[in-house]
């Protein structure tokens, strides 16, 4: 008995020597992954606002008492609606007469004509002088100038009785009534301030620093604080190149490509911006489950050493960058080619036997 126990033990130490497992001892299940390599990119946040790409303060194109306003705070227009209309009696007396001019002149016309051609008639006979029948033909071209005239001012006093009306020039929210019926306006005085609500952009103020590397396809999230932080996809659709000199920023300008997204959002939102610039360099991802974290700060993760059989895994300590999704990235520590355990890795210690069951 005493050396059947002395040659377990001898086989026992045997085992170990040459690194197989220990009788009794089985291995540890473990799902391996291998480590990705994706172009490195810096992600950056900032803050911006959302605008509208329309606004308009609405006034009108002559002086006038306002007569009638059909539009408050919060109403929605179309494009060409009627908001605002100023006292026009005097404008339609004056188109009247206007009217009236051009009817005047137009039978003025028509007289000359006539008188011409019966003079053309006549003068055929030799009944009247040529001098006649000239005067008559310069009477039909002064009467012309005369109706030409009047369908000028006709037309002047049409569009002064048009001016009366301030109309949207473009669908919108009314931000602002500025005017009250009764109140008189001057040219140029806003009574409504109008913005288009389905059209915005979103402005963020970059650093100087960020400029030569933003591009046309630079990607870009926009997550809405306001709409429970809520994140949409966003495109570059402008850089505008002049910095404010004070804070040493220029004004990059988004616009977000999720087709429903500006059904919920208004202007003066705000949203923080993502920005992920591409650094020229190529970075290590692995599974965040394969991080182990240890109370000092400390992180490892395992790796599958499969030159070896059985295989084993031998723990590395490694320097975290920036998480992307599930996904982080490995700053140091850790090569590309190494697969990693990410199930299975709370119970290892360093050299333990493994058996991989799926990667």
């Amino acid at each position: 008995m005493k050396n059947h126990r002395i040659f377990i033990c001898a086989i026992c130490l045997f085992a170990v020597a040459l690194g197989l497992p220990a009788l009794g001892q089985e291995p540890a299940p473990v799902t391996v992954a291998q480590p990705e390599v994706r172009p490195a990119v810096d992600r950056v946040e900032l803050t911006g606002s959302f605008t509208a790409r329309r606004a308009a303060q609405l006034s009108p194109r002559l002086s006038g008492l306002v007569e009638t306003i059909s539009i408050d705070a919060g109403d929605t227009v179309e494009a060409g609606d009627v908001v605002v209309r100023l006292d026009d009696s005097l404008a339609q007396l004056q188109l009247a007469q206007a009217v009236a001019l051009v009817a005047q002149a137009r039978a003025a016309f028509d007289e000359a004509v006539r008188l011409r051609d019966e003079a053309e008639r006549l003068g055929e006979d030799k009944f009247l002088p040529n001098t006649l029948i000239q005067a008559r033909k310069s009477a039909v071209h002064v009467a012309k100038a005369s109706l030409d005239v009047a369908g000028a001012e006709r037309d002047t006093a049409a569009e002064r009785l048009e001016r009366h009306a301030i109309i949207a020039p473009f669908g919108g929210v009314i931000a602002r009534r500025l005017t009250e019926a009764g109140e008189w306006v001057e040219t140029g005085t806003a009574v409504a301030e109008l913005v288009a609500v389905d059209d915005l952009w979103l402005d963020v103020q970059v650093p100087q620093r960020l400029w030569p590397r933003l591009r046309q396809d630079t990607r870009v999230d926009a997550v809405v604080d306001a709409l429970g932080g809520r994140a949409f996809a966003a495109a570059v659709a402008a850089r505008v190149p002049v910095s404010d000199p004070s804070a040493r920023t220029f004004l990059l300008r988004l616009k977000l490509t999720d087709a429903n997204a500006d059904a919920e959002i208004t202007p003066g939102m705000s949203a923080r911006v993502v920005l992920r610039l591409s650094t020229g360099a190529d970075a290590v991802l692995v599974p965040r489950d394969a991080l182990i974290r240890y109370p000092d700060g400390t992180i490892t993760v395992f790796v599958l050493d499969d030159a070896i059989t059985p295989p084993k895994v031998r723990q590395r300590q490694v320097v975290i960058g920036r998480a992307e999704g599930d996904m982080a990235v490995i700053e140091s520590g850790l090569d590309a080619g190494q697969p990693v355990v990410v199930r299975g890795n709370e119970a290892l210690n360093d050299d333990d036997i493994v058996r991989v069951v799926s990667e």
